[in-house]
């Protein structure tokens, strides 16, 4: 493969637009784009200087490094939409950005001689202008060998990012946990939002209430890190308001109890390590927890 290739995106969305964009920007030719909705692709194409098609396999026949952003379910098909029509060749280079997919899903590519691999932005972007402003100095899961570790590896350096070395049998486990710490986050903001909900605040107030003290959060774990950014009364020892909390959630929101059990025996876990819980009040808080949580299951 040369060292100034053309690089051809198969999947328009919000990832592929923003990956297009910002690689063209960074000096890396894009020469093809595809799409199932072809007036994505010719959009995209045209913001970046490339040719639109309808197929895959023609994305392929043009390119030297094909990024597949497309849904996981969407892979294995387009692959194999590929290599019957014999566009996948040997010194190419077939990269999908699934998270949780491992490089075998390429595996009809990698017979015909291609190199295979996978780079997963690690980060959460909801529209096109967001990707672009957050895949910057963000961290991409990369499973790669030689020589295309070293291509991506580049192309990570080139958009600002940091690379994170993901083996092909921990795939699922790393993007369980991606999950949880983003799309985990938006379902308890929900949930949150539904509490404010049955005391009367509208829901557009609550999340404007609500996000600061998310931000904050944030910015606690960004600055201290963990344990020392959990706040709160099992952080503080404070068993009558976990007791309160509980009650409430008999009452109002039972569904909820053994989240909030789960959750308060992590919080418990770091509030040992962080020095602020004592093993007396561990040992009461895990048992109120468990009593909580057993009536809830009856």
């Amino acid at each position: 493969m040369q060292t100034t290739f053309g690089v051809g995106l198969i999947g328009a969305g919000v990832l592929g637009g923003a990956l297009a964009r910002l690689l063209a920007a960074r000096g890396y030719p894009v020469v093809a784009v595809s799409s199932r909705r072809f007036e994505r692709a010719r959009e995209l194409a045209g913001a970046v200087g490339a040719e639109a098609f309808r197929s895959p396999h023609e994305v392929a026949a043009r390119a030297d490094l094909i990024l597949l952003t497309l849904p996981d379910d969407q892979i294995a098909p387009v692959v194999a939409e590929v290599a019957r029509a014999g566009a996948w060749r040997a010194w190419q280079a077939v990269v999908h950005t699934s998270g949780a997919q491992d490089r075998s899903v390429l595996r009809l590519a990698a017979e015909r001689g291609a190199w295979t691999g996978g780079l997963h932005p690690l980060q959460s972007a909801a529209d096109p202008e967001e990707a672009l402003r957050a895949l910057p100095g963000s961290y991409f899961g990369v499973e790669a060998d030689e020589p295309l570790l070293g291509i991506l590896e580049n192309l990570v350096s080139r958009l600002g990012g940091k690379l994170l070395h993901v083996p092909g049998e921990a795939k699922v486990l790393y993007h369980l946990a991606a999950a949880l710490a983003s799309n985990g986050a938006v379902a308890l903001f929900a949930m949150a939002a539904d509490l404010f909900d049955r005391i009367g605040v509208p829901p557009a107030e609550s999340s404007r209430a609500l996000l600061p003290l998310l931000r904050g959060t944030l910015e606690n774990l960004e600055r201290v890190g963990l344990p020392g950014a959990l706040t709160g009364p099992i952080s503080r020892d404070d068993h009558g308001t976990v007791v309160r909390h509980l009650d409430t959630l008999a009452r109002e929101a039972p569904e909820l109890t053994a989240l909030y059990c789960e959750l308060g025996r992590r919080m418990v876990t770091l509030a040992r390590a962080r020095g602020s819980l004592d093993d007396a009040g561990a040992r009461r808080m895990l048992r109120t927890l468990a009593i909580a949580e057993e009536k809830a299951c009856a």
